[in-house]
């Protein structure tokens, strides 16, 4: 009778343990599913990004066309990894690094396409497009998970001779069959054989501790693609055949990866025991090196994969992204070498002011300090880069020709290469000057040649633009040389930015304006910022003297 009362006891309390064990997982699940609603097109909070890590995969990408890529100038002078932290939403560490390669390159028109069909599936499939984020969120974020590098090159990480291995495996099992003959001979023969295998295992894994992030990664993305495939969705169905041709081709590498090479974010003592009983078997060894032969034999479908996965993440942030703007469009591109940019604004700037400009060829942009050209330039430079990219543009209409996205701005003095700051920027103008006479290319200067003398910079940046302007390109560049508005006014269309001055303040409205500009402010602006009266009044009688003899 009292065991019978112990078993009852036992029993409910295994119920109850199991009850609350379920509700917990099913309530961290829906915690999970409103997070991923509330972060929907909301305004990614990307403040602990590692862009070392991020960036790796496209380091280390062999097969890129360096001549059609952004290069590290513009991404630098566009200030890119910010533009990348707000368009982020990615769950994954795969989408996070295939969404820096793309905004990196042009994405060819097919695959641009075909991620349009699936976000708009995804926009109206709402429940559909959460569960796949949250497959996604489960895959996670690894930093230096080494995943792309591995499978480029697996059979380089494989351990040699991996049949010692597996004959040491059966090692402890072979003691076994020794008692029957000697108690003493079996038990030392175990006992031996453990402490050596798990030694060997010791060993093993520290010689592959850096390959294990990556397995256990492509663990995660092969449970992904599996659920992914079971989802129930018509807008699915060619992605699904897609990964399902796939997962066919890698049958049993996912037992292979599977096991102690799986991310585990808690240890019990169940896992302790699990743990030394992989390493007295070399469990976690033999798969290691059966998932390298089977990755080294289909190195072309984990790779596209891979892809598949982080194209998906990609879409969905690509989405969120669109939803969090004011509003935005689809690029249209043309032949002409003509920007129609209408309503256009930074997607980095809050409330920021658009601007519409139809520019019928290559253009001079003044303005006075602070009034808004460089933004503008910029804006307009990264809409370029958005559209071949994403097919997206913060602007009410971008029409354009398609072409490289190419920058010289902020240039800075490079103390370890021994450049001056006008060093720095001659060599930013030529790779330019390069670039456009192979491709066509969008260009953006600011402030070009300011580290020399006014005659030679009015004289090299005219030599420089005209040969600009001769080439199958587009060039908008920001200047406060007036000069260069009267030199260049038959190559060269003109546009300003200005503000009004009154006793008492500036104001900029930091919208763009046909013909040069026709006043300057640098002096207003000390008075404005309460310089001493004397630098103020020293100053503007320099100016009278200028403007009225020609000299200072």
């Amino acid at each position: 009778m009292d065991g019978y009362i112990i078993g009852v006891i036992v029993a409910t309390f295994t119920l109850i343990a199991v009850v609350m064990m379920v509700q917990s997982i099913h309530s961290q699940q829906k915690k999970l599913q409103r997070k991923i609603s509330e972060q929907f097109g909301q305004v990614p909070d990307n403040i602990d990004l590692e862009f070392d890590s991020i960036s790796r995969p496209w380091k280390y990408c062999t097969d890129k066309d360096v001549s059609q890529t952004i290069d590290d100038i513009t991404w630098n002078d566009l200030d890119m990894n910010e533009v990348f932290a707000r368009i982020n939403n990615c769950q994954s560490s795969l989408g996070e690094e295939y969404l820096y390669i793309s905004l990196h390159m042009h994405s060819n028109d097919e695959k641009l396409s075909i991620r349009e069909v699936l976000m708009e599936y995804l926009e109206h499939e709402p429940v559909l497009r959460q569960q796949i984020q949250i497959y996604l969120q489960k895959v996670g974020k690894s930093n230096y998970n080494g995943l792309i590098e591995f499978i480029s090159s697996p059979e380089v990480y494989r351990l040699d001779h991996d049949w010692i291995y597996k004959i040491f495996a059966l090692l402890p099992i072979v003691s076994l069959l020794l008692f029957p003959l000697s108690y003493a001979l079996g038990t030392a023969c175990i006992i031996g054989s453990i402490c050596f295998n798990i030694l060997i295992s010791y060993f093993a894994k520290r010689k592959i501790a850096q390959q294990l992030p990556a397995v256990r990664y492509f663990s995660g993305v092969l449970w992904c693609c599996q659920k992914i495939c079971k989802m129930k969705g018509e807008g699915l169905s060619e992605l699904q055949q897609s990964i399902s041709k796939r997962l066919s081709v890698l049958h049993g590498l996912n037992g292979a990866v599977s096991g102690s090479m799986q991310n585990r974010s808690a240890v019990s003592d169940m896992d302790v025991f699990a743990e030394y009983v992989r390493m007295v078997t070399l469990h976690e060894i033999l798969n290691y090196n059966k998932s390298i032969r089977l990755i080294s034999a289909n190195k072309e479908s984990c790779r596209e994969i891979c892809e598949e996965v982080a194209e998906l993440d990609v879409a969905i942030a690509v989405l969120s992204f669109r939803k969090s703007l004011p509003f935005y469009s689809k690029p249209h591109y043309i032949q002409n070498m003509q920007l129609n940019l209408q309503e256009l604004y930074h997607p980095l700037l809050h409330n920021a002011v658009a601007n519409s400009v139809l520019f019928a060829g290559d253009s001079l942009i003044t303005g006075s300090n602070a009034s808004g050209k460089s933004t503008f330039i910029k804006a307009v430079a990264v809409n370029g880069i958005l559209a071949m990219a994403l097919n997206t543009c913060t602007a009410r209409v971008y029409q354009a020709p398609k072409g490289l996205v190419l920058t010289s701005m902020a240039m800075r003095d490079n103390l370890l290469a021994g450049d001056s700051y006008f060093v720095a920027e001659i060599k930013s103008l030529k790779r330019v000057l390069d670039r456009v006479k192979v491709t066509t290319c969008l260009c953006f200067i600011d402030e070009i040649l300011k580290g020399t003398n006014t005659i030679e910079r009015i004289a090299a940046s005219t030599a420089v633009l005209r040969y600009l302007h001769q080439q199958n390109s587009i060039c908008l560049v920001a200047s406060h040389d007036s000069e260069l508005t009267q030199i260049l006014k038959n190559e060269f269309e003109n546009y300003h930015f200005s503000e009004q001055i009154t006793n008492n303040e500036i104001i900029f409205d930091y919208l763009i304006k046909p013909g040069p500009s026709k006043t300057t402010n640098a002096v207003k602006l000390l008075a404005y910022t309460n310089y001493d009266v004397k630098i103020i009044q020293d100053a503007e009688a320099m100016v009278r003297k200028f403007e009225d003899t020609g000299s200072w």
